[in-house]
């Protein structure tokens, strides 16, 4: 809260804040109760409902890269983990639109 609203007055032409469920990662440190949570999580609500709890970081990145590379977005703007995998989605939308249309030539 704080630091967005901070980086907020910070008067950027373009401001986009992330705000992940529980990154779905293995790091390199090991912290017992954190992997077996990664554990749980990947093979229930992840399963079930990836969207609800969890964030693979492939799907940040993902959203990340189309997000700034679009043009037609708000100046400031917070996405929430349900708008983090729409802009995934729309990402792997158009690669298979894509390929689609190289394997057609």
């Amino acid at each position: 809260g704080q630091s967005e609203a901070a980086i907020t007055k910070m008067s950027f032409d373009r401001l986009s804040i992330y705000r992940p469920a529980v990154l779905m990662v293995d790091r390199a440190e090991s912290r017992t109760l954190e992997r077996l949570a990664r554990t749980i999580l990947s093979y229930t609500i992840q399963r079930i409902a990836p969207e609800w709890l969890t964030t693979p970081i492939d799907v940040l990145g993902r959203a990340m890269c189309l997000n700034s590379f679009t043009k037609d977005r708000p100046n400031v703007e917070i996405l929430d983990n349900h708008a983090i995998f729409r802009l995934a989605e729309q990402q792997s939308n158009s690669e298979s639109d894509q390929s689609k249309t190289t394997n057609e030539l």
